[in-house]
Formats: C-alpha cells, structure tokens, sequence
C-alpha cells in the first residue's frame, strides 16, 4: 500500500510538473516596431512553435510616420508581466519610441535614464521570468533617405560617414596623408551643427548601453544583446562597439553578445527563450559554399561571416559542431564565391549558376537525402535572394524539404531568422512550417531580388513616382505585387498554393512588403 501511494504521489506531482509546463509556454514580447520582420513574422514563427505570445497592440507600437510612446509602452509591459514566463523586450522601444525614434528622437538624458531603470521595476513584479532585452549601437548607414535619419542626413550622410569611418581607421592604424586630407575635407563640409547632433543623440545612446550592460552584470536580465546595426569594418559604431567592449569585461557568452545586424534580434531571443523554457540546446553543424565561405565580410557589417553565425548560435542558446552526423540540424550558408555580396535587385543577379554554387546545392541535396534537416541562410546577396542558388534549389523540389530558408536584407538579418525558424519548425506540423517557408520564398527571393526591380521600372519610374512614399499608386502596387508573386510561384515552387495571397505595403514604401496566406 506505501508503495502505491508513493507510485501514486509520483504521477500526481508528475502531472502537476507537466501543467505548470504546460502554462510555463507564454512569452511576452515588444518588437522594435510594427514591420513584419520586427513583430508579425517574429511571432507567427513563436506561435507555430508552440507558444503563447503576449506582444502590445500594434497601434501603441512604432509605424513609419509615429513613434510608440515608451510611457504606454511600459503600462502595457508592467499590466500584462505577471502573465509571462519569460519576457523578450526591445529597449529601443520602451526606451525611445522604436528603432527609428533611436535615432531622430529629442529626448534628454534624464528622460531616457529614468526609462531604463524601469526595467528594474519589471524584474520585480515578476522575479520569477527570464527576462531578455536587445538593444542597438545606433547605426552608421553610407547614406539614408526615406525620414528614417534626421532630415539633413540625405543631404550630409556621406559626408558625415567618411568623418567617422576614417576617424575609426585612424584610431586602429592610422591614416596616409591622402586619408588625413579627405577626413579633413569631409569635416569642412558638414556643417557643425549637424555633426553635433549626430553626435549628442549617439552619446545618449551610449549611456543607455552602458546602463543595460551594467543591469546585465547585475543579474538583472538573462541576456543582452546589442547589435551593431548597418556598420562597416570602419564606422562609429564600429568604433563604438570597441568601446562598449570595455565595459562588458567579465561577460561571457552566456550572458551577452554584440554583433552586426538589428531586426533579427528579436527572433533570436525569443529563440533563446524558448530553448531556456523547453531546456534544450539545439545543436547546428555548418557548411559553406567553396570560395572565401566562412571569412566574407558581408555589406553592412563589420566581422567575416562565420564569427556572425557562430555568436547568433550562441546568442539564440544553440551550440554549434563540428559533427554533422549528430547535430540536430545544419545550417547551410550560401556566400559569394569572391566574398563580395552585391545587391540581389542590383541587376547582377543572373539564374546560372557557378560551379560552386552547384556543388553547394548537391550537398544540400545529399543532406535531404540522408534524412538531416537543413536550414538555408542564403548571404550571396543583400538585400535578396541568389537567383542562382534559388532556381538550382527549385529545379528538385528541395525548397519544401527545408527546415527554413532565409535571404533578406543584411547577412546577420538573414542568419538569424534561418537560425530562429529552424529551432522553432522542429515543433510545428509540416503544414505550418511551410507557411513560414513561402512567405520566406515571396518575400526574399520572388519580391526583394526580383519583383521589386521590375515594378520600379515598369511602374514608378514611369511617372516619375517615389519609391518611399507610395501613397496614391499603392493600390496599384499592391494588385500588381501580388499578380507577379503568384506567376512567379507557379513557376519557381507550384507546390504551394497562392490562391489565398494579399499583398501590401506596411510602412508605405517599397523597401518592405507583406505577403500574407490563410
């Protein structure tokens, strides 16, 4: 009879472990903004996977024309906390107004301080939730137009980028005297004032790093990070991140990381987060197309490839190995076979491929083959798929075998939701993972390397209309998007139907599109 009542007590307090498991899947989450790699892609990804989500209404998040307001931000945050097992925030939202506010805002020193030490107030209404935050090193861009900068950046941004990228360089190993008369002359032409200002806000944004990596040490969060985002091996933030380093003394890996690249941060922790709730570590092997492979330097970012893809690993609470046979799943990175990424709607990317990028799809093929799960982060390009890599991929049906696949925008971008949509697909049913897997398809291949150079030249450039501000052509756009999304899908992967694909434009500009499918 003891024995049975042990046995019994055993399955009760079983059962009860697995309840309280079961409740223990609900992850709060405040995105950068509301674009769709920001917040719906992120949590669709989540959702699928298994999980509860808890994100702000998308009317108090950041849009293309209006900041979030961090004091709503907050309420909602310190309402909704006791709900969450873990929490994974943006700090440029709860402490700007989003990823853009970081960098346009007016805000004093004080204001934002006193916002970030509500995140102290976080961890003690709920002790007990992991808590994740990420973070930027405000961003070095070449030049910027579209409102995203302040307004005298599409006049003075590369001036004022040269300023500092040879400011960088100088400081690592000097300048020739040609270098020392360009920065010169770089520095006569930006007026001071706008130098300034650049400056003043970067300052501000520094001092909020500096605040989030000591709440870090204090054990305040789980983990940070801080990305570098749009950087050059010779930039201010660049620079900056040199600087920051010093006071991360004492972090390791576990705790924090900084690495190039901004909106696949989200998803990368929301990954973490969900490994730490699950208590898994997913393993990853990873290959690379023959060339220059892991040391790339890809555009807009700062450090070879393979130093990026392990620290997102790491980040994301994975491991990789060096072992393909017994890693979980591997990760297949396709970069140029020189180590230049150009721009995929750059018009110089042609459908035949080079004898390496056909050996790098065999050996995706043989992978299949043997039954081990691949996830494709294609990083040949920016800003587009590998029309290439893509029509070698297509012409075998391996596209819908593929855990996830990956080609927009910056390499770390593409890097980290290959990572995240891959952890995340080995709990979704096939139907779902597939879903993600087209719109990855539509998005990054069809549109970004395709569809979006044809519909500048067919039907902006004809009337002489912006590509940042649609406005009155968007519902042409939006049919005729969606009209050569789904030629090109018939022809490229028919496997997936489209019949049920809308199209739009979320932030009023070219740069983004959303295909949604019932």
């Amino acid at each position: 009879m003891n024995k049975q009542r042990i046995v019994m007590l055993f399955l009760v307090m079983l059962l009860l472990t697995v309840h309280v498991s079961g409740h223990a899947q609900t992850i709060m989450y405040v995105p950068f903004d509301n674009r769709p790699v920001s917040a719906a892609y992120a949590v669709d990804t989540v959702v699928k996977g298994g999980f509860e989500v808890l994100v702000p209404p998308d009317k108090e998040l950041a849009n293309r024309t209006q900041s979030a307001n961090p004091e709503v931000l907050w309420e909602w945050v310190f309402a909704n906390a006791k709900s969450a097992d873990s929490i994974v925030v943006s700090a440029d939202a709860l402490v700007y107004g989003g990823l853009v506010a970081s960098r346009t805002h007016e805000l004093s020193d004080e204001v934002l301080l006193e916002r970030a030490k509500n995140f102290q107030k976080l961890k003690d209404i709920n002790p007990r939730a992991r808590l994740y935050v990420f973070s930027t090193i405000m961003r070095s861009p070449h030049a910027s137009s579209g409102g995203v900068e302040p307004a005298y950046y599409e006049t003075y941004g590369p001036a004022i980028f040269q300023i500092f990228a040879l400011q960088d360089k100088r400081e690592l190993e000097g300048l020739t005297k040609a270098e020392e008369h360009s920065l010169n002359t770089a520095i006569a032409g930006v007026p001071k004032e706008f130098t300034n200002d650049w400056l003043a806000r970067r300052e501000k944004n520094f001092k909020i790093n500096q605040q989030l990596i000591q709440a870090t040490k204090n054990d305040d969060f789980t983990y940070l990070i801080i990305g570098r985002d749009d950087c050059s091996p010779y930039s201010r933030s660049h620079q900056e991140s040199r600087w920051l380093a010093k006071d991360t003394e004492g972090l390791s890996a576990s705790k924090y990381l900084s690495f190039p690249g901004a909106d696949q941060l989200g998803l990368i922790l929301l990954t973490r987060a969900a490994n730490d709730l699950r208590n898994i570590i997913p393993s990853f092997a990873i290959k690379y197309t023959q060339g220059v492979g892991d040391k790339t330097i890809p555009s807009y970012q700062d450090v070879q490839v393979g130093r990026a893809v392990r620290e997102h690993l790491f980040a994301a609470g994975c491991v990789p190995l060096l072992s393909e046979s017994i890693a979980d799943i591997i990760l297949s990175v396709h970069t140029p076979v020189d180590g230049w990424t150009r721009e995929a709607g750059g018009g110089n990317n042609p459908y035949k491929a080079n004898p390496e990028t056909i050996e790098f799809v065999k050996q995706i093929q043989l992978d299949l083959a043997a039954n081990r799960k691949v996830a494709l982060a294609d990083v040949a390009f920016a800003n587009g798929a590998d029309n290439s890599l893509m029509g070698e991929m297509a012409k075998d049906n391996l596209l819908p075998q593929l855990q996830s696949y990956n080609g927009w925008n910056t390499a770390s971008n593409t890097i980290g939701y290959a990572i995240g949509q891959a952890v995340f697909a080995q709990n979704m049913t096939t139907e779902d993972k597939n879903k993600l897997l087209v719109l990855r398809l539509l998005d990054d291949w069809a549109y970004q390397a395709n569809i979006r150079r044809t519909l500048l030249n067919q039907v902006l450039l004809p009337v002489g209309h912006s590509d940042v501000q649609l406005n009155e052509i968007l519902p042409l756009l939006e049919i005729e998007t969606k009209k050569q999304m789904q030629t090109f899908g018939q022809q490229y992967f028919p496997y997936f139907p489209l019949e049920t694909l809308t199209v739009s434009y979320p932030w009023n500009r070219m740069f983004e599109v959303e295909p949604k499918i019932q």
